[in-house]
């Protein structure tokens, strides 16, 4: 696949697309079972993230698109109710401990996860490499798991790091396996999002979909980051409603474009395959 120019936009201006949180919705519209303020409740907290982990009213409404008096009553109810905490010195928001039984819950409920680690931890080792196994979320892939080798020179990717699913080998995985209600948003939404530059990624889409079906993976050349190299991969689960998307990344001067496509795209494929009959012997469902 051809060099792509690296992902440039915020993931959250691009999820709007997806959020339906319009007026509308909330006077009975398109959606009557849709509740537009707490929909915008969710929007604030989705607005923090692990590189910008303290923000200000007007930096929230600046990223959720919501008027500020309307932020200063979210963020007023989410400290009230333990899901941010107000920091007097900076006088900025962070998130609060109330978030934690969600992340918990999540977690515990995610049998994959278990599973993948230690066919993950082997590949990482084997490749020199970071493996990364993620789960969508709107425009982003979120990582739920990672593991590295022990090397001096890895990539930098922890659970909870979001790729662009647009602009990621691992969201193009997705993005192939997904079923068409699932994905056919998706693509709306990017469209959306890209506006006149969207011709270009959704060729690059179309390529990878044809990679993963004859390979079994898509490779990601400085498409995320400029210098890091990647491949995806994933597998749909037997119920036809979840995608498990997997990559694998790193410098490239490590993971070369020839030894990505030669050795390492393979062996992502052949770790996820055996993760999937993992899982099916457990009986995953």
């Amino acid at each position: 696949m051809s060099t792509r120019k690296p992902w440039r936009t915020r993931v959250t201006a691009d999820d709007a697309a997806l959020s339906g949180a319009d007026d509308d919705t909330a006077s009975g519209g398109k959606d009557r079972q849709f509740i537009t303020a707490l929909a915008r409740g969710l929007d604030v907290l989705r607005a923090f993230d692990a590189a910008d982990p303290l923000l200000g009213n007007q930096e929230i409404a600046a990223r959720t698109g919501l008027p500020k008096p309307t932020v200063s009553r979210i963020t007023y109810t989410l400290t009230e109710l333990g899901y941010l905490r107000w920091d007097a010195k900076l006088e900025k928001y962070r998130l609060g401990s109330g978030v934690l039984g969600f992340t918990q819950a999540y977690m515990a409920s995610m049998v994959v996860r278990d599973v993948a680690r230690p066919h993950m931890q082997d590949l990482a080792a084997a490749t020199r490499a970071t493996v990364g196994l993620g789960d969508r979320d709107r425009l982003s892939m979120v990582c739920i798991e990672v593991q590295r080798a022990v090397s001096h020179v890895i990539l930098h990717m922890d659970t909870g790091t979001r790729l662009p699913i647009g602009h990621s080998s691992m969201g193009w995985a997705w993005l192939a396996h997904a079923p068409e209600g699932q994905r056919r948003p998706v693509m709306d939404a990017l469209a959306a999002a890209e506006g006149a530059d969207w011709p270009d990624l959704r060729a690059h889409i179309e390529q990878a979909e044809k990679e993963i079906a004859t390979t079994g993976f898509c490779l990601g050349v400085g498409t995320w980051m400029p210098d890091i190299n990647g491949a995806g991969a994933a597998f749909l689960s037997p119920d036809g409603q979840t995608v498990h998307a997997f990559n694998i990344g790193g410098p490239s001067f490590v993971l070369t474009e020839a030894r990505m496509r030669e050795e390492v795209g393979p062996m992502l494929v052949a770790m996820v395959r055996a993760v999937e009959a993992d899982l099916l012997r457990r009986g995953y469902r």
